[in-house]
């Protein structure tokens, strides 16, 4: 759930990130979010963030009665739907652009587009979401281990006198 928040915080804050841009300067833009592979990325790490967040393994569903784990996987799927309509990319799409333009000029934008364009840039964009869903499940492992650590010193700290 706190990714959720995150993301929600992270989307907030987008809102007022919009930067002028000339038209130019946009359109090197909007082919260097293109080239990124923004979309793709961005609607991927929504959803692996919200299912992170769930904290809710793959055995813990394979636990519940076979009723419950079909009624469990129709609320997820639509709750991810809700998630992407809320904050899919058409909501967003022109926070990231602002975002990416105030942050690279129009001629970085060529330059790493033309870059991210090339076979090395492509191999790099297949393999990214993938690195990512795998980092993330190895995150999620040692937070299986270290979440009661921290249940433990919150309840600690929270009964001192």
């Amino acid at each position: 759930m706190k990714n959720i928040l995150i993301l929600a915080t992270f989307a907030l804050c987008l809102t007022t990130a919009r930067a002028d841009l000339t038209p130019s300067h946009q359109a090197s833009i909007e082919k260097l979010v293109v080239a990124l592979q923004v979309q793709k990325q961005f609607e991927s790490n929504l959803i692996l963030g919200f299912e992170a967040g769930m904290g809710v393994t793959s055995d813990q569903i394979k636990a519940m009665p076979p009723e419950m784990q079909q009624k469990f996987a129709a609320a997820i799927e639509k709750v991810k739907t809700a998630i992407l309509e809320l904050m899919g990319w058409e909501k967003l799409k022109p926070d990231v652009v602002a975002i990416y333009g105030k942050n690279f000029t129009e001629q970085e934008a060529k330059d790493v587009t033309a870059l991210m364009e090339s076979p090395a840039g492509q191999l790099l964009l297949s393999k990214q979401l993938k690195v990512t869903a795998d980092l993330m499940k190895v995150t999620q492992e040692k937070m299986k281990v270290l979440q009661p650590k921290i249940m433990e010193i919150m309840q600690a700290e929270m009964t001192k006198q």
